[in-house]
């Protein structure tokens, strides 16, 4: 059987993807199609060939657009709860999402000045699992955009932005997260 290095090492994907209400999310019948495709066969294929499939099928494009959807959205509804929960404080969103990165592989490095907090990520496992698979597009879509979902939900006081990621063939990542508050 053919190893699934997106299911082994990135398997926080299954819920976003395969959520009931994600159907909601697409009026369009071509991206519904995509949807009911990606969504009922996630779990049971292997993920870089279903979404090569489905890219053949469908257009990558297509299949790009509801992913990003899936994920902007589903992104921005947890950590919106998860701010809720634990205080959105941007230093809790530090403790919360960079903080255990480093034990997962990362490195990186960050500095704050004024409201600004800039990291440099200069390894990433998402990137070498990409980057192994020749997947590098899909996972920047599934990964990479998941950062600004994730503390618009948190905080809305926050704003995130990056001009390099590694993913897109840079030396480094470019976070910048400016507080607002």
């Amino acid at each position: 059987m053919q190893t699934d290095p997106i299911a082994e090492q990135i398997s926080w994907l299954d819920d976003l993807i395969t959520r009931p209400a994600n159907a909601n999310l697409f009026e369009a019948k071509n991206l519904l199609a995509i949807h009911k495709e990606l969504s009922s066969r996630w779990e049971k294929e292997n993920r870089l060939a279903l979404l090569n499939a489905l890219a053949d099928q469908f257009g990558q494009e297509e299949v790009l657009r509801v992913i990003d959807q899936i994920i902007f959205t589903n992104l921005k509804n947890d950590w919106r709860g998860v701010g809720a929960e634990k205080g959105n404080s941007f230093e809790n969103f530090l403790e919360i999402l960079w903080k255990p990165l480093l034990d997962e592989g990362f490195e990186y490095t960050y500095k704050t000045e004024g409201n600004k907090t800039r990291f440099c990520v200069t390894k990433c496992p998402n990137h070498e699992i990409a980057k192994k698979m020749g997947a590098e597009k899909w996972l920047y879509h599934l990964v990479c955009l998941t950062d600004e979902p994730a503390i618009m939900g948190f905080n809305d006081k926050v704003t995130f932005s990056r001009t390099r990621t590694l993913m897109q063939g840079h030396t480094d990542c470019d976070h910048c997260y400016a507080d607002h508050s």
